[in-house]
Order: structure tokens, then C-alpha cells, then sequence
């Protein structure tokens, strides 16, 4: 009998971790893809291996935020609001939180796709001609998201109203600023990296310039 419970053990924390990581990686995989068709105009496996690993701090990023957030905001729960699973809530009901959490995403991964669509129909030559559609659809995901997060808070965690702001608000700005920090200590210690993203300034200024 304690063989089986070891053995029931040791599955329960495989699918906790298969739980808590399939949809961060999901994610970091449609970036890849994004990158593999921005970057050649095709679906390539070392590309999208490399974009995969090169934006795994996206999905990073957010978890930490949210971890962050799901912890602080525990703590000042009113003592009528038991959490989602029990006060006793173990590493299942948390995984499940994070794997819920990241279904809100569901707005980025439909513009990430229908970015990567247009980016396999446009020939290569042009596609920098996607960055004034990018610039001007990319504040609806981030809406819609939000959206998502804030009746996540409200209906999943059982959040109030003040709780459920509080912790989107902390959870966007740690992951926010973490994957801002990121960004930029790779660029500024990346060549390639960095003259990549003065090429994308200078197409943002064109762009604005054709815009005004």
C-alpha cells in the first residue's frame, strides 16, 4: 500500500507539473513561430527552437507576476472569502490558478496567430509593412486580456472588486517591468540583438512620419 501512494505521489506531482507548464510553454511557442515567420517568411524548426528559447522570458515574466500577485493578495483575503480549493489549498490548486490564469492570454495568442498568418501571406521584402497594423491592433489584446484577468480575479479566485484591480495592476506591472528589463539587458549585451531593435526604431519613426 505504501508503494502505491509513493507511485500516486509521484504522478500527482508529474501532472501538476505538466499542468503548471503546458500553457507558458504553449505560449513561448507561439512567439517562436512568430519569430521563425517575421524573421524569413516561413515556419522553420531551428528558428522557432530558437525564438521559443530566445522569448521563454515572456511566459517568465508573467508567471512571476502572478505568483507574486496570487501571494500578496492571499493575505489580505477577508476571513469570509475562503480560497479557491480550501484554506489548505495544496500545489494542485495552485497549478490549476496558473494553468486558468494563462487561458487569459487567449487574445494575445490570436493576434500572436493572425500576425504569423500575414506575416506567411506578405512576401518576405515586405514585411516590415506589418508594423503600422502591429502598432495600431496591439492595445485590443491588451484589453481584452485584461478583461479576462480582472473575471478570472472576480469569479476563479473569488476576488473583490478592489482585490481583483489591486492584483492586476501588481501583476502587469512586475511582469511588465521584468520583461522590459530583460528585453533591454539582452539587447544591451547582444549586438545582433541590439542593432535588431534600432532597425525596428527607425521603422517605427517611418512609419509615424507616413502616418503625420
Amino acid at each position: 500500500m505504501q508503494a502505491l501512494d509513493i507511485a500516486a505521489s509521484r504522478r500527482a506531482v508529474r501532472s501538476n507539473y505538466a499542468l503548471l507548464a503546458r500553457q507558458p510553454l504553449f505560449l513561448a511557442f507561439v512567439l517562436g513561430c512568430g519569430v521563425s515567420m517575421l524573421g524569413s517568411g516561413r515556419l522553420t524548426l531551428r528558428l522557432i527552437a530558437d525564438g521559443t528559447l530566445s522569448f521563454l522570458f515572456v511566459p517568465l515574466s508573467e508567471l512571476l507576476g502572478f505568483v507574486i500577485s496570487y501571494s500578496m493578495v492571499r493575505k489580505v483575503r477577508p476571513e469570509h472569502r475562503p480560497l479557491p480549493g480550501g484554506d489548505n489549498a495544496g500545489a494542485r490548486s495552485f497549478a490549476q490558478a496558473v494553468d486558468d490564469f494563462f487561458s487569459t492570454n487567449q487574445p494575445w495568442l490570436w493576434w500572436s496567430i493572425a500576425l504569423i498568418v500575414a506575416a506567411a501571406i506578405i512576401p518576405a521584402s515586405r514585411l516590415g509593412s506589418l508594423l503600422g497594423p502591429i502598432l495600431m491592433t496591439a492595445p485590443i489584446p491588451i484589453m481584452l486580456s485584461g478583461v479576462l484577468e480582472w473575471r478570472f480575479a472576480r469569479r476563479v479566485l473569488g476576488r473583490t472588486r478592489g482585490q481583483a484591480a489591486v492584483g492586476l495592476a501588481m501583476q502587469r506591472a512586475v511582469a511588465w517591468s521584468a520583461a522590459t528589463a530583460y528585453f533591454f539587458g539582452v539587447a544591451l549585451t547582444s549586438r545582433d540583438f541590439l542593432y535588431t531593435f534600432v532597425e525596428m526604431g527607425q521603422e517605427i519613426s517611418n512609419w509615424v512620419g507616413t502616418m503625420l
